[in-house]
């Protein structure tokens, strides 16, 4: 490994010059546990030590857990050691995990009761060093509490330069064979500056981490941590669990896709936690439904955060602040709109000959920034599809107004062509999503003999709602024209993949299944 970079420090040293301003002070809290920075920063030094000694600095660490103390400092640790880590959600499948793991070839898997069916299940295994975080289960090598207790040797820490590679960041995959976006200690490291300079985080608040940790909710602990906040890592991720934890622990932030706003709003006994300590509810990831937005706002205020990121451009993109959340002049909430991009990210809409398009054009998101990836792991092909010309190429489809804010309006290979008319399913979703009594909304292409295409929506109610598709077609007609969908299908829920996102490759399926007939 070459010889650190005299000009940068790595995220988790930055960490540790953190712990030791803030020593005393509660770093994690975890159920009735809790560790002080001070104990944090050594228990990832430990274990950051006892994996320097038995694995060569760039090989890969999978990370397969439900969200718990240990993925945090295992997160820290790993990078600390000069390893790869490759975070995968807890919900994956044998065969999801068994792909990611011929694909990366990792040396150590760290997983824990949840998830040990799957490592059971999965091939490819003999032979690799598997260690169980929640129990003294080990295979080819120490158990999890035996090397948190070895001795630090600071000789082998710390050795990983800027531009070594820190994590391997999969795609969901829902499209094909999943993809693993490549991002170096400095791409992550321009992710926290980007959060530090353009998101509101203050030392004395405490957040709360719902989310999976090996996606969003975990990219969130860092800055947090950097600055001196609490974080409270909800048990199970549960909406009963958090509603519980806001009270107890004076939650200040709460991080959440749209779909767990959505159950948060529409709890049957919000009404009944003091909510009252809440300074800024972060969303994202996927399209909001208007009336959750518009029911989260009569309920916390506005102090409701928009952050858009890609996997490929960790998490800052762009951000919509609360103070820009409404329409100038107006109470109308900017329902699809993604804020402006953040202050050292360069985001500039282009259209299919790859020049600018003007503003209120629709164009497709490409990005030039420190934080966008190296290059998809192993996929060299793919690589150079999404970099091209020093930009990343993120194939979502946007309008920028004269002011700079940016107006998703779906994925370029989700739009669709109707009768001669260009349709974006987002831009369906959040008038549908206006009408009362609607939960969520999805819209997908259905080819027709007649139309080309058709848009098929799938729409999920409240459960005091009675209404059915002409009701819902009768209300949207009037703002959408010749964009209503051609049908509507209500369903009890909309499926959601394993991040909790809409699962629009499922309905598309459905379709094709039934023949036509949802």
């Amino acid at each position: 490994m070459p010889e650190p970079d005299p000009i940068g420090a790595i995220p988790s040293s930055l960490m540790a010059q953190a712990a030791r301003a803030h020593a005393g002070r509660v770093a994690l809290r975890y159920g009735e546990q809790s560790w002080t920075f001070a104990e944090f920063d050594a228990a990832a030094d430990r274990l950051a030590g006892g994996l320097a000694r038995r694995v060569t600095p760039g090989e890969r660490v999978i990370m397969l857990m439900a969200n718990r103390p240990e993925y945090v400092v295992l997160q820290c640790a790993i990078e600390r050691a000069g390893l790869v880590r490759v975070p995968v959600n807890a919900r994956s499948t044998a065969h999801e995990l068994g792909v990611i793991l011929a694909d990366c070839e990792p040396a150590v898997l760290f997983y824990d009761q949840t998830t040990a069916d799957r490592v059971t299940e999965v091939k490819g295994v003999e032979g690799l060093w598997r260690v169980q975080v929640d129990g003294d289960v080990a295979n080819g090598g120490p158990s999890y509490g035996e090397l948190g207790t070895e001795a630090v040797d600071r000789s082998r820490l710390d050795r990983a330069t800027l531009d070594d590679l820190n994590s391997i960041n999969y795609t969901s995959g829902t499209s094909g064979r999943p993809k693993g976006a490549m991002l170096t200690h400095r791409n992550w490291a321009a992710v926290y500056r980007n959060m530090l300079i353009d998101r509101n985080i203050r030392g004395d608040d405490v957040l709360a981490h719902i989310g999976p940790l090996t996606h969003a909710s975990g990219t969130y602990f860092v800055p947090w941590f950097l600055r001196g906040a609490t974080s409270v890592i909800v048990e199970g991720g549960a909406i009963d669990g958090l509603l519980a934890a806001i009270p107890k622990h004076k939650v200040t932030v709460v991080t959440c896709v749209p779909t767990a706003l959505t159950r948060i709003v529409n709890h049957p006994g919000l009404d009944r936690f003091d909510l009252s300590s809440l300074r800024m509810i972060g969303y994202g990831a996927e399209p909001i439904p208007h009336n959750t937005l518009e029911k989260a706002l009569r309920k916390f205020g506005p102090i409701l955060v928009n952050n858009y990121g890609q996997t490929e451009a960790m998490m800052t993109v762009s951000n919509l602040p609360a103070a820009d959340l409404f329409v100038p002049g107006t109470k109308e909430p900017r329902v699809a709109c993604i804020g402006r991009p953040y202050t050292f990210v360069e985001v500039i809409l282009r259209g299919p000959d790859r020049q600018p398009v003007a503003a209120g054009e629709i164009g497709e998101i490409t990005i030039r920034s420190d934080h966008v990836m190296r290059g998809y792991w192993r996929m060299p092909e793919e690589t150079a599809k999404a970099l091209r010309d020093g930009w990343l190429w993120t194939g979502d489809l946007a309008r920028m107004d004269e002011s700079g804010f940016i107006t998703l309006t779906g994925r370029s290979k989700e739009m669709l062509i109707s009768g001669g008319h260009n349709i974006y399913p987002q831009e369906i979703e959040a008038v549908l999503t206006s009408c009362p009594g609607v939960l969520e909304a999805a819209v997908v292409a259905q080819p027709d003999p007649d139309w080309g295409e058709i848009a098929v929506a799938f729409v999920s109610l409240a459960d005091d709602s009675t209404l059915g598709p002409e009701a819902i077609r009768t209300s949207v007609k009037p703002r959408l024209g010749i964009r209503t969908p051609k049908r509507i299908e209500i369903v009890p829920n909309l499926p959601k993949t394993t991040n909790g996102k809409v699962d629009k490759n499922l309905l598309r399926k459905r379709l094709v299944t039934a023949g036509g007939d949802a």
